[in-house]
């Protein structure tokens, strides 16, 4: 079970999640022994940047696998930058509501394979030590609503021993 005044906040380029962020934000204002770990899963690194050809020869096979491995660090410290601004924008509205910088940490997660975001926030909200995970609920039309699984339906039905907000 995660700690009660950790809290795992996901945050992604939305306007939904922007809403969850200043929930959470007025829900931990002027209190100290709260923590909040903002997350975001960055997309899958592309096949291309996962493995290359080989080589026979032991010194180009390193420098191969060193230029592969350059190449997906470049990507994903992109991945992080498109995202960046959403991240700074989420610790202003922290600052705006009086929470001080060192009660807020960010974590990244970035995986080789198809993304399950509800497997990735819950193994975040574990390796943070979060007993409550928050989300942002986006708003669909109707009929789109009816057919779509959202990741706080999926965090419910799957977080054993942990709070989940779905802020919507």
């Amino acid at each position: 079970m995660g700690s009660t005044n950790k809290i795992l906040l996901a945050v992604e380029a939305s306007e939904a999640s922007m809403k969850a962020v200043a929930y959470v934000a007025e829900i931990v204002r002027g209190r100290e022994a709260i923590h909040i770990c903002l997350f975001h899963a960055l997309p899958p690194i592309p096949p291309r940047l996962l493995e290359f050809g080989g080589t026979e020869d032991p010194q180009k096979e390193q420098a191969l696998r060193t230029e592969l491995k350059s190449a997906q660090t470049e990507w994903i410290e992109k991945a992080k930058d498109a995202v960046q601004p959403w991240i700074t924008r989420a610790w202003a509205i922290f600052q705006d509501h009086g929470v001080p910088h060192s009660q807020i940490s960010t974590h990244f997660s970035h995986t080789i394979h198809k993304l399950d975001i509800v497997r990735e926030i819950l193994n975040a909200a574990k390796q943070c030590d979060c007993g409550t995970v928050v989300v942002g609920r986006h708003r669909l039309p109707f009929v789109q609503d009816l057919f779509h699984h959202h990741t706080g339906e999926g965090l419910v039905e799957q977080a054993h021993e942990l709070s989940v907000w779905v802020v919507g």
